[in-house]
């Protein structure tokens, strides 16, 4: 019977040797519970094997000199540890184009299902220090926070909500030409530099036919000593439908935004978000009220460190 760890199994009808399969499908399990494997990353990367992979639970380096990939071969694991006790150098577990970064001093508590880019988990501060969990995190924008464009932006507003005087601040969004304003982001140095995601939070006034609303988003990375005038990313859309006087609506998330420029560790992502009253989406005959957006980004590291 085929199994993850490749321990070995006493066949149906086996005689001769059924002991010694036992014994050793007992230590191939014993070990990929609570071995600890030496990495020796003193040449350089370094791709695991499928059976060094199984053959531990715990992976440690040795002779890591600078910043060094560990890969991972086709192997579902449910989970394994990578303890980074080297002091001053970051390991990358890496499986296709997925990577997480284990820094000195912390530990990667990981899973893949052995397909080409599954690869998660969270990585800890060795000594019992506070998660931080690597992946998907959402960022709120307010519209507050966003400068109208001086060219064809739209306009700051605020809606009082009449019975319980709830104060709403908007940017509004014209029906008859694409309005635009902008925003900027220091990103994390835990984010992965690449793609993001926005969903709006929106409402309307009071209209009585056709409530559709296009939303685009797209982004710029700005390194130091970058110019300014720059070209943003390709835009992506959030489509969505309205219908009742002040109600809050969330738009579905976009699909993944590409951002523009050399997106690297540190850098300032500039975002402009518009209405594009010629997608065949936007419907609505008056203005759309932007609340803010969530961004979606992902870190592949615990820490800013």
């Amino acid at each position: 019977m085929a199994n993850d760890l490749n321990i070995p199994t006493i066949a149906d009808g086996q005689a001769a040797g059924q002991w010694q399969t036992s014994n050793d499908g007992d230590s191939a399990l014993g070990n990929a519970l609570a071995d600890i494997y030496t990495v020796d990353f003193t040449a350089g990367n370094v791709t695991l094997t499928a059976a060094q992979f199984r053959s531990a639970m715990t992976f440690v380096p040795s002779g890591l000199s600078a910043t060094r990939a560990l890969t991972l071969p086709a192997v579902k694991r449910a989970l394994f540890i990578v303890d980074n006790t080297d002091a001053a150098n970051t390991i990358t577990v890496t499986k296709g184009s997925t990577t997480i970064s284990v820094g000195p001093g912390e530990i990667g508590f990981l899973n893949t299902d052995g397909t080409t880019n599954s690869l998660g988990g969270t990585v800890l501060t060795a000594g019992g220090g506070s998660v931080n969990p690597i992946g998907k995190h959402t960022l709120w924008i307010p519209a507050g926070a966003m400068i109208p464009r001086t060219s064809n932006g739209a306009a700051a507003g605020s809606v009082e909500t009449s019975t319980n005087k709830v104060m709403i601040k908007t940017l509004d969004f014209d029906a008859s030409a694409d309005e635009h304003a902008q925003f900027s982001i220091l990103m994390p140095k835990s984010w992965n530099e690449g793609t993001i995601t926005f969903k709006p939070v929106w409402s309307h006034a009071a209209t009585t036919t056709n409530f559709g609303v296009a939303w685009f988003c797209q982004g710029l990375a700005l390194s130091n000593d970058d110019a300014a005038d720059a070209a943003f990313g390709t835009a992506q859309s959030s489509v969505d439908t309205g219908g009742t006087t002040n109600d809050i609506y969330i738009g579905p998330e976009s699909s993944a935004i590409t951002i523009g420029g050399t997106p690297a560790e540190g850098d300032i992502l500039v975002f402009q978000i518009y209405r594009d009253v010629s997608d065949a989406g936007d419907t609505m005959a008056i203005d759309a009220r932007l609340h803010g957006v969530h961004i979606y980004m992902t870190t592949d590291a615990a820490t800013d460190d």
